[in-house]
């Protein structure tokens, strides 16, 4: 992975340490928009879909998971 790729990723968690949950997903899910922009065609539409996914859907995600096991 390029270092240059992770530094505003990293950046983003360091500012966000103190911020709630959904303030830290919605930062990396924009990180992620940013990283699937830079791709072609298929690929890029592949990325959108994959971080897509609202934090309040992730919420729900998770506690279903937790609920099945």
């Amino acid at each position: 992975m390029n270092i240059i790729a992770v530094i505003p990723a990293l950046l983003v968690i360091v500012m966000t340490a103190s911020c709630s949950t959904r303030n830290v997903y919605e930062g990396l899910r924009i990180q992620q928009d940013g990283e699937c922009q830079k791709l072609q065609g298929i690929d890029r539409d592949e990325c959108a879909g994959r971080s897509g996914m609202s934090y309040d859907e992730y919420q729900r995600q998770l506690k279903e998971r937790q609920t099945d096991r």
